[in-house]
This record gives structure tokens, C-alpha cells and sequence, in this order.
């Protein structure tokens, strides 16, 4: 059987192919992981999380190490992954995945969008091009309501991740999450674009 990439550029140039994607894949993967453990550690922070979960460095408060991984959050992340891919499907979790990060995607672009025509003169290190959001508004947003068509349980699931997460932006205080939660994209874009020390 012959894949569209294959007929395109030989069969040896579908290998290669193939192996660039994989390594793309894992290089996700990996910053996955990071960044979950790293959210995990800061939700504990803001006492979202138990507290030991906050811990970086040590797997208790006792122990010390002179390392700096969220050896807990990363614990934890790995224990769920597995229980997911052992007991659930594995095309679901990357589907559930796909799903969440491109709805995100989405709200990101299109919120630069609405930034851009809401207050113009706003001071921002990168400036895009507005075909080049605009285009990724439409190319996400194809993606997320697809993906919710195809598999509609894992949207019913995200939608409610959503619903709980917005009670908890009310009962928790807005002004405090909001807040907080605008410091934490600007750091995500200030460590993308080079501009945070790690």
C-alpha cells in the first residue's frame, strides 16, 4: 500500500519523511512533558494542586537534591499517561489531545486577532502580519470543529473540562485567576521568544 508521501517522493523519501515526523512527534512529546510538570508545580503553587505536587527538586519536603525538575508533577503526569494508554485507547488520548491544544491554538490566534483591532497601539515585542493569524484562526478552527464531528465524545468531555474550569474562574475569584493567568502566557511568550533566562 502506498502513501500519498510515497507516491510523491519515492519510497525512500517516504522513509525519511516518516522519520522526520517521528522526531518531530518526540521532540512534542517531550516539550509536553516539561510543560506539564511545570504547570503542575505552579498550580500547587497557587494551592490549585496539593502542596507536595508544588515540591521541585525532591520527591518529599524532607529529602534535598540539587536538582530543579518537578520530580512529583512529572511522577504524576507519567502515572496518568500510563493508566490513560493501559486502560482507555491511545487514538482517543491523542484525539482528546489533539482536541484540547488545538482549541487553545485557536483562542491564542484569535485572541491576537481581537488585540490587534481592540487597542491597535498596544506595545508588542512581534508583530505578525495579520494574514498570518488569521490564517491559523481558520486552519485551528477547521481542525477543533472537525476533530469535535469525528469524535464527538471527546468533545463533550473537553467542552466539560471547560464548563468546570470556568466555575472555578467564578467561585475562585476572577480578578485573581485572570490575573494570574495573564502573567503565566506572557512568561510562555517571553521563554518562546528568547527574552526569559531559564
Amino acid at each position: 500500500m502506498k502513501t500519498a508521501i510515497t507516491r510523491l517522493i519515492g519510497p525512500v523519501g517516504g522513509i525519511v519523511a516518516a522519520i522526520l515526523v517521528c522526531l518531530v512527534v518526540a521532540g512534542s512529546l517531550l516539550g509536553n512533558s516539561f510543560v506539564a510538570g511545570r504547570m503542575t508545580v505552579a498550580a500547587a503553587h497557587k494551592s490549585w494542586l496539593p502542596s507536595p505536587l508544588g515540591l521541585v527538586g525532591q520527591v518529599t519536603s524532607n529529602s534535598s537534591s540539587n536538582s530543579d525538575a518537578p520530580l512529583n508533577a512529572l511522577l504524576l503526569s507519567t502515572i496518568l499517561s500510563t493508566l490513560y494508554i493501559l486502560l482507555g485507547n491511545f487514538r482517543a488520548l491523542l484525539t482528546f489531545n489533539g482536541l484540547g491544544e488545538y482549541s487553545f491554538f485557536f483562542l491564542t490566534a484569535f485572541g491576537a486577532l481581537v488585540l490587534r483591532w481592540r487597542e491597535p497601539e498596544l506595545e508588542r515585542p512581534y508583530r505578525p502580519w495579520l494574514a498570518i493569524p488569521g490564517i491559523f484562526v481558520i486552519v485551528s478552527g477547521f481542525v477543533v470543529v472537525r476533530g469535535a464531528i469525528f469524535a464527538p465524545v471527546q468533545a463533550g468531555i473537553l467542552v466539560g473540562v471547560w464548563v468546570l474550569g470556568s466555575g472555578f474562574w467564578f467561585i475562585r475569584g476572577r480578578n485573581e485567576v485572570s490575573y494570574s493567568m495573564f502573567i503565566y502566557i506572557q512568561l510562555i511568550f517571553m521563554a518562546a521568544c528568547g527574552k526569559l533566562e531559564a
